[in-house]
């Protein structure tokens, strides 16, 4: 295990410095400081959701197998993301399987440790869940903004898979329509 200071952590995530000094800490303690060497597989689709990464450093890819066996790459998630939020909130098996893909720094937090502040009202918990919200925000407006560009450049779709971002099978689906 690695160290995490309180300092680097506040770094990658700067709007954890409106926690007061002990809530921080509790969060700290809460998590394990993990380092994740280059190509570790954090979790794999179909994997239980036991835990969530907040990444301090360094950069994970997140990606889908498709049933072509063809694998996507779903985004890149680096310092101040978190990654597994999902699992984390709704405990659901993982969709998606996630990669180092470089020596990364996380604070791993488990789903219980997650329930037992967020039941308490503890403010770590209420910061995280407002920190997944604003990432999970930023994440779908980025998908919309791709939905938009394939409306816009529909030849987009037919250089396929020119987006590996995008699953081919949505980009199939999208030009049938816009065929019409």
């Amino acid at each position: 295990m690695d160290e995490l200071e309180t300092s680097d952590f506040l770094s990658a995530f700067p709007r954890a410095g409106e926690l007061e000094g002990a809530a921080l800490n509790d969060l700290l303690v809460a998590g394990v400081a993990m380092r994740a060497l280059e190509n570790s597989v954090l979790f794999d689709a179909g994997d239980p959701s036991s835990c969530a990464y907040l990444v301090v450093d360094g950069v994970v890819r997140v990606e889908r197998l498709l049933e072509s066996g063809e694998r996507i790459t779903l985004g890149r998630l680096g310092r101040g993301h978190v990654v597994g939020d999902m699992g984390l909130l709704s405990g659901q098996s993982r969709s998606a399987t996630a990669i180092s893909e470089e020596d990364t720094l996380t604070l791993r937090l488990d789903r219980a440790s997650y329930r037992r502040l967020r039941d308490e009202g503890h403010p770590a918990a209420i910061w995280l869940l407002e920190e997944v919200h604003l990432r999970m925000g930023e994440r779908v407006e980025v998908s919309y903004d791709r939905v938009v560009r394939l409306y816009q450049e529909p030849e987009l779709a037919r250089e396929l898979p020119s987006d590996p971002v995008v699953p081919d099978g949505l980009l199939r689906r999208l030009w049938a329509r816009m065929s019409r």
